[in-house]
């Protein structure tokens, strides 16, 4: 089956095409407009999906769309169904009202069908969080595994519990909104003055620092009580983020429990800021494990999946094993909403058309890449100077071994929010000046803020505290750094000790993994830093001529593309 899921509706919009038992291509829309976590209709995704596999609309066989509207139908709609009702309306409002008149069942899925020949296959719109849970069952190698998703909200839900099996998904236990884990961390990110449902990771960033904050977790733990079977409740006079018509997901009562402050924002993190945010992040993870110990004793399952933004928290993720029973986790290279095309298309293809799962790795370079020709095309067409390398890995390394920070541009581009060593800034792990460097004369960003540590898998256990066999291939773990380690490798080892690391085997990315074995020739540590190919406020380069434009826009001074090497004077 030919199967496009997308992702649209809200933020961070995306295609993604499954294809012959196997997600072949997808990305976000915003990499074509440069709209960052841009909402439009993924057009220019849609067309590159259809045009790497080689088919047009006429071969997909069904479209899965990452949002349900029939969801809404819990309640009856009168504004909508019965005193505004527009004729394109009634795909809504005739289901609305004859729910009137039997039992008002909202189901996970709506299927929206065209006569046969029509130039249309089936449509299937899925549950927010089904999606979540496809996305990270059936992207795992596990072929049982429980599922937990969490994020702020997906039509009402924000957090449901379940277990796989095979090709079947079964979603036992389900959380609405106001009590929503994704949404207590959107409020303190708020509350300390930066942008909810976008700037998690600076919040994420300031509780590691060694600072005693157990006052504030006592005084928040007041504000959440932890139920049974796992879940949990927000004290409403304290949160107001799922009142949508009101400014601020927070109340007075909140600020003043907290000694009667808001954050200011571009203002310099003080011991305030960081205390707030170590207890923040002390409450959620303590929430996510009470979840997740619930889940192991239901399930009896050793191995856990999870997916939804909050687990775009990669500090916690570093500890789930620790903290719960489970034995075992696969977290995706997308578990947040603009995953979720890939989410709704695995969802169609196992969950309701039955097709057999594909066990084998699934990578993240799905994206779209870009040869030679067309990178030769790109520099001189803008007279841009370039060099020819015969061995561009040994280049890179060369250079960052002498101190140089190098944009790198190869190869498919990751889907999701995290390069992965085709789109990305190379730094060397070594350098006591690189990660300063890079926030302020290249990303433009805090200068608290920790840049990650990609690494040869087998070598990881060297160097930081990790079991042999040890796999994060996608960046979705902190780890601490060892710390005979730390001194040498200041770069990538934030104040608490920790980098949130990248193993890299040779057969999932051959070129980067050849600048790895470069560096440990030249430094005797097979270590990069590695952090996206993009500045602040914009989404990771996706074309050459993007890879250019930033370029010559930041602090840069070397690019390879392919087998080019473009340098300022």
């Amino acid at each position: 089956m030919n199967i496009l899921g997308l992702n649209h509706g809200e933020i961070n919009s995306s295609a993604a095409l499954y294809k012959d038992g196997k997600i072949v291509a997808g990305v976000p829309e915003e990499r074509f407009n440069r709209q960052k976590k841009t909402k439009v209709f993924p057009a220019a995704a849609i067309q590159y999906c259809l045009d790497y596999a080689g088919i047009t609309m006429d071969d997909v066989d069904a479209v899965a769309q990452a949002w349900n509207p029939g969801a809404a139908w819990e309640k009856y709609d009168p504004l909508l169904s019965k005193h505004r009702v527009k004729r394109a309306d009634n795909f809504y409002a005739i289901p609305d009202n004859l729910f009137n008149l039997t039992r008002r069942e909202p189901q996970d899925w709506v299927k929206m069908s065209f006569p046969e020949g029509s130039a249309l296959p089936p449509v299937y719109h899925i549950q927010h969080h089904r999606t979540h849970a496809a996305n990270a069952f059936y992207l795992s190698p596990f072929e049982e595994a429980a599922v937990l998703t969490a994020d702020w909200r997906g039509e009402f839900e924000c957090m449901t519990m379940g277990l796989g099996k095979g090709t079947d998904l079964e979603i036992f236990a389900k959380q609405q909104v106001p009590h929503s884990l994704g949404m207590l961390y959107a409020v303190f990110t708020e509350l300390l003055g930066y942008r909810p449902d976008s700037d998690e990771w600076k919040v994420m960033a300031l509780s590691a620092y060694d600072l005693d904050c157990s006052d504030k977790v006592e005084k928040l733990r007041s504000t959440i009580k932890l139920e049974e079977q796992g879940q949990f409740t927000l004290d409403q006079s304290f949160y107001k983020g799922a009142l949508v018509d009101q400014p601020r997901l927070y109340t007075d009562k909140l600020v003043d429990l907290l000694g009667g402050r808001q954050g200011v924002p571009g203002a310099e993190p003080d011991e305030w800021y960081i205390t707030v945010a170590k207890a923040m992040q002390t409450i959620s993870e303590d929430i996510a494990t009470h979840m997740l110990t619930y889940l192991a004793e239901k399930t009896k399952c050793k191995n856990v999946v999870v997916s939804g933004g909050f687990f775009m928290n990669s500090v916690y993720n570093g500890k789930l094993l620790d903290k719960t029973p489970f034995e075992d986790l696969c977290i995706s290279y997308a578990p947040s909403d603009v995953g979720n095309s890939i989410g709704a298309a695995l969802y169609v293809a196992h969950t309701l058309e039955g097709q057999p799962r594909d066990f084998s790795f699934n990578s993240s370079y799905i994206g779209p890449s870009f040869d030679n020709a067309s990178i030769r095309a790109s520099l001189e067409r803008r007279g841009i100077a370039h060099e020819v390398l015969p061995n561009p890995a040994k280049t890179v390394a060369s250079l960052l071994a002498r101190g140089e920070i190098v944009a790198h541009f190869d190869g498919r581009m990751e889907f999701g929010e995290r390069a992965l060593g085709n789109r990305s800034i190379l730094g060397d792990p070594r350098s006591p000046i690189a990660k300063d460097k890079i926030n302020s004369m290249i990303k433009y960003r805090e200068a608290y803020r920790p840049f990650a540590p990609a690494a040869k898998m087998e070598h990881a256990p060297r160097y930081f505290e990790v079991e042999e066999g040890f796999e994060c291939h996608f960046m979705e773990k902190v780890v601490p750094v060892r710390r005979e380690y730390r001194e040498q490798l200041p770069a990538i080892t934030h104040v608490d000790g920790s980098g949130r690391l990248q193993t890299v085997k040779e057969e999932h990315n051959p070129r980067f993994y050849s600048i790895l074995s470069e560096m440990e020739v030249l430094t005797g540590m097979p270590i990069v830093l590695n952090t996206s190919f993009n500045i602040n406020g914009e989404p990771i380069v996706l074309s050459p001529d993007d890879a250019l434009s930033t370029f010559y826009n930041s602090g840069l001074q070397y690019l390879i593309m392919g087998e080019y090497l473009v340098k300022k004077a």
